[in-house]
């Protein structure tokens, strides 16, 4: 076996690993906990079989990290690192399995590394780190198993299916993707008792779930029908062509473009029954109207797809060509900055104006949306400067006022800070009406209470007392932080249960 025709060596997971964990040095805990990530906290400090808006794993693997004293923001970067790792090392080692060479494997783990839509994702723990894993993982084995067989590949892909759907539930899609390109291509497959001993593993361990939904009266498809209600205020996210296009980089479109059809057409049996079921998840995804960024893993596979059809273009052509495809890809470097935390304050605001003056074709005065053009980032600001306000109003209220008092957060990122970053216990614990939340504060009497982020107006549907307290002034949180309101309220209009449906949000934004 000639040099370029070994498969990929220690090197590349060598390389990926030491590349990942480059970037988590550099990114620290720069920019603080983004708003998920509180979220997440908080929810696995309240243990359960299911939640409003997500599965459950994601808070049992906190709450154990936790109980191990492993829940630092560093920490949990570095897991979320990790994870992403064995993302690009098992996508490269796909490559490897349908038939890529060295080449081709190096190619893929670059375009997984510095792809923003793989990059950003991978520098926080949320729950779409470990969606990315198990997609990868999924189509992994499925691979194998067209290959081999065995039966024990698609046990493991059951597993791996089930794992997923206790993580985030768009991977439903895949679970329905995969048979029904079974039932096009290998309908042998359906003979096998390992495949349906696999079908009911993948149940199994989502039961809980649904048990819990079943007993919550499926708050989640509240949620769903919620999701898309309000535009979001960042660019990317407005216009969804667009978002799909800078997520992926859009020099990798040159990888993945031509990947998403060679997945259709390429000759290899394997090669085409994973693309049919990839494309039929994009046609459930658009459907659905789910939000762009759920595609990335699809793009992901188109990336595989991609680094095989140029391998196989290029096979007897200059070596030049291979070389420019590397260029390419190694340039995705240029975009870490922007998808992971990694600038200093001062530098990602001169980005920010950057972008925003080249957009507009003039140099603006005002200061740069960071919301626009980094809404990831924006999540991560602000919430230790707004629970440093809380305390010291909460602290300035008269005893007789405090007494009994609930102190309330619009959304569920503000209570996470409330609860999470609130070191010195100068707060109680704070309650919200959004998510999950809702849940947590049944049988709370409002009779007074300290509302953080909601508008006059709505408070006074709901109290004979509204009081404006302070405002909260920042520049680079989300839209919704900035010129925030904490109310002081008394004196409710409704008994408690129903100023508690009065003031329920399930939806996103």
């Amino acid at each position: 076996m000639t040099r370029e025709d070994s498969p990929p060596s220690l090197v590349i997971f060598g390389f990926v690993v030491a590349a990942k964990a480059g970037i988590l040095l550099l990114a620290g805990t720069r920019y603080g906990f983004m708003s998920d990530e509180l979220y997440f906290l908080d929810a696995a400090a309240r243990p359960a079989s299911g939640y409003v808006d997500f599965p459950p794993l994601l808070p049992w693997l906190l709450a154990l990290f936790g109980r191990l004293g492993l829940d630092s923001l560093f920490v949990l970067r570095a897991l979320a690192a990790a994870v992403g790792a064995l993302v690009v090392c098992a996508s490269a080692d796909l490559c490897r399995i349908l038939g890529g060479r060295t080449w081709a494997c190096w190619l893929v783990a670059l375009v997984f590394l510095f792809a923003p839509g793989f990059l950003s994702v991978q520098s926080i723990l949320t729950m779409n780190v470990l969606d990315q894993l198990w997609w990868t993982m999924a189509l992994w084995l499925a691979a194998r198993h067209l290959q081999s067989r065995r039966p024990l590949f698609m046990l493991l892909l059951g597993l791996v299916l089930g794992l997923g759907m206790l993580t985030k539930l768009s991977i439903l899609a895949l679970c329905a993707a995969l048979p029904l390109a079974w039932l096009l291509w290998e309908r042998d497959i359906f003979r096998a008792a390992s495949t349906w001993l696999a079908a009911l593993l993948a149940c199994g361990l989502i039961a809980p779930f649904v048990a819990w939904q079943v007993a919550n009266d499926w708050p989640f498809f509240e949620f769903i029908s919620a999701y898309n209600s309000t535009s979001p205020n960042a660019l990317v996210l407005r216009n969804p062509a667009l978002g799909l296009l800078l997520t992926m980089n859009p020099g990798y479109a040159v990888i993945w473009g031509v990947g998403s059809v060679y997945a259709l057409l390429s000759p290899d049996r394997v090669m085409k029954v994973l693309g049919t079921a990839v494309w039929l998840c994009l046609s459930l995804y658009i459907g659905a109207g789910v939000k762009f960024y759920f595609a990335v893993p699809a793009l992901g596979f188109f990336s595989i797809a991609g680094a095989l059809f140029w391998q196989r273009q290029l096979a007897a052509g200059r070596p030049v060509w291979r070389w420019a495809l590397m260029g390419l890809a190694v340039s995705g470097v240029l975009a870490v900055p922007g998808a992971a935390p990694v600038l200093p304050e001062a530098r990602l605001q001169q980005l920010t104006r950057f972008l925003r003056d080249s957009e507009q074709a003039y140099p603006g005065r005002e200061a740069a949306d960071l919301e626009r053009y980094f809404p990831h980032f924006a999540e991560m600001h602000g919430w230790p400067e707004l629970v440093d306000l809380v305390a010291n109003e909460w602290g300035q209220l008269p005893p007789a006022r405090r007494e009994g008092a609930v102190l309330m957060a619009s959304h569920y990122g503000q209570a996470g800070a409330l609860n999470q970053l609130d070191g010195s216990q100068r707060l109680p614990q704070a309650h919200s009406r959004h998510m999950n939340y809702h849940l947590w504060s049944e049988g709370l009497a409002y009779e007074q209470g300290l509302f953080v982020g909601f508008e006059s107006a709505e408070l006074l549907l709901l109290f004979e007392t509204v009081e404006e307290l302070a405002r909260f002034d920042c520049q680079a949180c989300m839209a919704r932080e900035r010129g925030l309101q904490l109310h002081y309220v008394a004196n409710p209009r409704l008994p408690s249960d129903q100023l508690r449906d009065r003031l329920r949000r399930y939806d996103f934004f």
